[in-house]
């Protein structure tokens, strides 16, 4: 009991000689380690303060993900915050962003209001009401493909389908892509080389013969050829 009682005595005296060392600037040190430490679990925690994801039960051919149907390591960006190396992926059907939690116990769905923007994939996702779109675009995740002067913006469509072969139906996702160009407060669906060139009538010859070119192909690789159409524009107007 004794040796008990002195080896309690002197962690107590270690602890008072400690704090006696400390200068005025250090002595609120160790509350303020907790209180961070605290802050950040709760602000990861909000990250994770969702409803659980709610898996397919039905086989499907393909699958509704952002490139892939596996947990991939990304970054939310939620109230100024960055938060790295999550694990996670975009259901484009159900237009959730869905959260691996920790210790792996099960997929939660992160609050959309919570989230400013999400990289994964090599794409810059965003919520279109964060930039206040949702009047012109909806209010589904969308991929942020080029954000300067005129943004560039890829939209998925995704529906669900079913079909009988054989004996069996077969189910399946059909995923369609929209491009967009944000210009003046407008939103302008793109689908091929004549609409986005319309779209700068001051500059539409020069831009054409640049297309020419970088043998810009807007059948096969629309993506890059809108971003390289646009950003040459912004270019131009300097």
């Amino acid at each position: 009991m004794k040796t008990g009682t002195s080896i309690i005595l002197l962690l107590y005296l270690s602890i008072g000689i400690l704090h006696g060392q400390q200068t005025d600037a250090d002595k609120g040190l160790p509350g303020k380690l907790m209180q961070d430490y605290f802050s950040a679990a709760q602000e990861y925690a909000l990250i994770y303060n969702g409803k659980e994801y709610s898996r397919y039960e039905k086989q499907t051919t393909n699958h509704p993900y952002l490139v892939n149907a596996e947990f991939e390591e990304g970054t939310i960006s939620s109230g100024k915050t960055l938060y790295p190396r999550l694990l996670m992926k975009l259901d484009l059907f159900r237009d959730e962003l869905v959260l691996q939690s920790p210790k792996k116990l099960y997929p939660v769905v992160a609050e959309k209001d919570r989230i400013d923007y999400i990289l994964l994939n090599g794409y810059h996702i965003i919520n279109p009401s964060v930039r206040g779109w949702q009047d012109l675009i909806g209010d589904e995740y969308v991929v942020l493909l080029s954000d300067n002067i005129y943004p560039v913006i890829k939209k998925y469509i995704v529906t669900y389908e079913e079909k009988v072969n054989g004996l069996s139906i077969e189910a399946s996702f059909r995923i369609k892509e929209r491009f967009y160009v944000v210009k003046e407060n407008r939103c302008y669906p793109v689908k091929n080389k004549r609409a986005l060139l319309n779209l700068f009538p001051d500059k539409k010859k020069e831009l054409s013969r640049y297309a020419r070119e970088q043998k810009l192909n807007f059948k096969k690789w629309p993506e890059q050829a809108f971003v390289t159409i646009v950003k040459q524009y912004e270019t131009l107007n300097k």
